[in-house]
């Protein structure tokens, strides 16, 4: 592991593992004796390695630079031994003329290793995890493989910045979330108003971009604070026939952009109960404009209620002042979930939520209820890690239009599905591609929110 370990005993750990070509980190001085020249330099220095013996191993390594300055493995040991008397910077330096140097993919992993190593010494722990993501590419065995993304968890764990990028692409029959019947129809009633081609369904490429960032403030035995920062991107590109259909509608009126930033806490209640909390503030734009201002506050309860199963119940408040001449409006959810690990090791995970939305305007008002039923297989499938969800969900809006066609109001019946296949033999780094094919109907008594949804989406995603 990759905590902090006396001189000696990490010597002869980083010993040990260079001679089965198992690296872990562990660098460095000048001059090797003539004593040295006749032997068998790098092979003698790993010995001398095991044996705890650093000083001789540090000559023996010399020596072999001696006669072959780019000996990969001469240069691996000198950057262990660095490691081992503290020689951080140094050990950094020759483990990266180490990794110029590799001729093989053991080399690679020994060397990405070593500089991960001795960025983590620095508290360089961004960087400690790029070198280890290099390690995982090029580990020579599962074990070596396993030891390192554990000793990847370790370094994400103790540092207090943690990044999430997000990319994702999805053709889709309807990016705008448009309708497909021109005319507007309510409660099966004709009302002869016929919609503009900007409001039919239109296709076309779907591009998100995510960046998460959490940066630990504070933190003690019960928990910890954090700030947190998040920006989402949404981009379209419409296709030929959309852009035909629609030639007032360009790419930068469906564009999405938000931004938020704001403060969590979590708290250990107890070795099974864990409480969160946080409050945010955001905004978001539509087709360039500004179009809301939101606050959020959050808070919910996580406890374990056995081995294999976990309950959370969250309550959440949203408040969202527009910009876009609307009027403002208040959201409160209550959510709660239940996942259960299964005796074949799947998991099976269920969530239920209620939501009540308030507004000086009637037409925003609406009552929420809605389920997700999720599935994960534990083992792959043709080699795809596969998962799949389906969602069903309720709104009324008691008003609609003021009420001008009606006391009807809008009522609307969301259903989604969705199958994921990671394909980790076609990842790279700790990076694995996603294929998602996802569907979703939304059944209205008002046409205009009677919709269809139907795209092949691909994600790029952390392994680990």
């Amino acid at each position: 592991m990759m905590g902090r370990i006396p001189g000696a005993a990490l010597a002869l750990g980083l010993a040990l593992a260079l001679s089965l070509g198992l690296w872990a980190p562990g660098p460095l001085r000048a001059g090797a004796g003539p004593e040295l020249a006749a032997q068998p330099a790098t092979l003698s220095a790993q010995d001398a390695l095991v044996q705890g013996n650093v000083e001789m191993a540090r000559l023996l390594a010399l020596a072999a630079l001696e006669t072959r300055p780019e000996d990969a493995d001469a240069l691996a040991v000198l950057a262990a031994v660095g490691l081992s008397q503290h020689q951080t910077k140094a050990a950094g330096r020759v483990g990266l003329m180490s990794w110029k140097a590799a001729q093989n993919d053991r080399q690679r992993f020994a060397a990405a290793r070593l500089v991960a190593r001795a960025a983590y010494e620095v508290e360089a722990h961004t960087y400690a995890k790029l070198w280890l993501r290099r390690a995982v590419e090029y580990a020579p065995d599962e074990a070596s493989r396993t030891a390192t993304i554990r000793d990847f968890q370790t370094v994400r764990d103790a540092s207090p910045l943690t990044l999430d990028l997000g990319l994702s692409l999805s053709p889709s029959d309807n990016v705008n979330q448009g309708v497909n019947d021109p005319m507007l129809v309510i409660d099966g009633r004709p009302t002869y108003f016929i919609f503009d081609d900007s409001t039919m369904a239109l296709s076309g490429l779907e591009a998100r971009v995510s960046l998460g960032a959490r940066y630990r403030l504070a933190a003690d035995p019960d928990g910890r604070t954090d700030a947190i920062l998040r920006l989402r991107h949404r981009a379209v590109a419409l296709s030929d026939a959309a852009r035909r259909m629609a030639p007032d509608v360009h790419n930068a009126d469906l564009a999405i952009w938000e931004i938020e930033a704001g403060l969590q806490r979590s708290m250990a209640l107890s070795q099974k109960a864990v409480l969160r909390g946080g409050l945010s503030f955001g905004q978001n734009w539509l087709g360039g404009q500004p179009y809301a201002r939101t606050t959020r506050a959050q808070v919910d309860l996580t406890r374990t209620l056995a081995a294999r199963s976990r309950l959370r119940l969250g309550l959440g408040l949203e408040n969202q002042n527009r910009l876009d001449g609307l009027r403002d409006a208040t959201a409160l959810t209550l959510d709660g979930g239940f996942e259960r690990v299964l005796a074949s090791g799947d998991r099976m995970a269920v969530r239920l939520e209620l939501g009540e939305t308030l507004s000086n305007d009637a037409n925003q008002e609406n009552t929420l209820i809605s389920g997700e039923l999720r599935y994960l297989k534990s083992e792959p499938v043709a080699g795809a890690q596969l998962s799949a969800s389906l969602g069903l969900g309720y709104r009324d809006y008691p008003v609609f239009f003021n009420g001008i066609f009606g006391d009807g109001g809008r009522q609307e019946t969301a259903l989604s599905a969705s199958i994921d296949l990671a394909l980790p033999a076609f990842g790279a780094f700790g990076f694995e591609p996603v294929v998602s094919v996802k569907g979703s109907r939304t059944l209205s008594n008002v046409s205009r929110y009677d919709t269809r949804t139907l795209g092949i989406g691909l994600t790029i995603r952390s392994s680990f």
